[in-house]
């Protein structure tokens, strides 16, 4: 009984034993269809940086111009991003957006021409305060590019300023050539006058022109549109005495102007043209512009009258006509004076006789022009004395 129960020991003993030695067996057995851990990739290291932003370090613009620069040309095949960054207070342009969102939308890269585009259209010319809301914008917008590449290449920076001027303001009825351009009107044509304002170049949506009088507002300018006109009786009240419209025309978009002019339009009294005499304090007029002069001979006439004198400049002959018909003048027996207005008939043996209407223009230092009229009526004189 003792040896069978040490024999069965002996036998559990070794099954124990073994069963023990498989499970530590499993604890070194490898999982071959366990997830492999990558190693690592080794950082790669930049070689070098990219190639410089040729840009200005400022860029001036006038309202309606657009700018394009050329980036290098080997950032379309590195792989180049872009960052621009703006540096100005971000104020409010509109209740719908404010200065960053304005100039992310005008200034820009285009990646597929690899150029910095700038759309002035799209932004504002520096430090002009909003008629809206007071807001006032900078006087240089600071914009930083940044160009990246990375891992491969070390990125590169670009800060320039850009300034942007208002356009100019055509006033079409004026010379613009000139710094404020100016016009003469007469009182009496006052409401016969309208003065058209233009911008070329600007786009004018949700665009609104406005019109500031310096000096006293005396509510006789008016706007609409782009037209100004004047209400009755402008300027001076007894219509006499010169009297000048100071004015400025703005072209704004959500309050800020976009362009701008000065322009001046200076009221006259009438000024009187005429062969003949005009008194003033009497309000009487004399004409002396139809005279019979002697077929052949010599003659001048007296000068013309302008009324008032100060705006006397110079004379022509627009045509002449005989009789109803058209005369050629081609050997220019008769002529002027471009001085003093005076016409002039050369001593001739080839006019022959009839009524000669000169119809005789008169330009003023206000840069307005006058007609008048002449008629020479010339006829056989009694006796011949003129030498042949």
């Amino acid at each position: 009984m003792t040896k069978f129960y040490v024999k069965r020991m002996g036998q559990f003993a070794l099954l124990l034993f073994l069963f023990s030695a498989c499970d530590s067996d499993d604890d070194f057995m490898i999982d071959t269809g366990a997830e492999k851990v990558p190693e690592p990739p080794k950082e790669i290291e930049p070689v070098g940086y990219l190639a410089p932003l040729q840009l200005p370090d400022t860029i001036k613009l006038t309202s309606g111009e657009d700018f394009i620069g050329k980036l290098p040309e080997e950032y379309q095949s590195q792989n180049v991003s872009f960052e621009l960054q703006f540096h100005s207070e971000n104020i409010e342009i509109s209740s719908e957006k404010n200065l960053e969102q304005v100039l992310g939308t005008g200034i820009y890269v285009e990646e597929t021409t690899n150029k910095l585009m700038i759309n002035s259209q799209q932004l504002y010319p520096n430090n002009f305060s909003s008629s809206i809301n007071g807001n006032r914008l900078p006087g240089a917008y600071e914009v930083t590019l940044t160009a990246s590449a990375s891992p491969t290449y070390l990125p590169v920076s670009k800060t320039f300023f850009l300034k942007i001027a208002p356009a100019r303001v055509q006033i079409e009825e004026m010379d613009n050539s000139m710094a404020i351009p100016f016009a003469y009107q007469m009182y009496k044509d006052s409401d016969a006058i309208t003065y058209h304002l233009s911008t070329a170049g600007l786009g004018l949506e949700n665009t609104k022109w406005q019109l500031h009088q310096n000096g006293r507002p005396d509510q006789k300018v008016i706007l609409q549109d782009n037209k100004v006109s004047f209400a009755e009786k402008p300027g001076d009240p007894d219509q006499e005495a010169e009297w000048t419209y100071d004015l400025v025309a703005s072209l704004e978009r959500n309050g800020f102007t976009l362009a701008t002019r000065q322009f001046r339009i200076r009221f006259i009294p009438e000024i009187k043209f005429l062969y003949g005499m005009y008194y003033a304090d009497l309000n009487l007029t004399i004409y002396t512009n139809r005279l019979h002069i002697p077929l052949h001979k010599a003659y001048q006439s007296s000068a013309p009258q302008i009324y008032p004198e100060k705006y006397k400049k110079s004379f022509s002959i627009l045509s002449i006509e005989k009789d109803g018909t058209v005369f050629s003048n081609e050997e220019e027996i008769i002529s002027i004076d471009p001085e003093t207005g005076q016409v002039k008939v050369a001593h001739n043996h080839s006019l022959n006789a009839g009524e000669y209407l000169i119809k005789v223009e008169a330009q003023t230092t206000t840069g307005l022009s006058f007609e008048t009229n002449l008629t020479l009526i010339m006829s056989q004189a009694s006796e011949d004395n003129h030498e042949h």
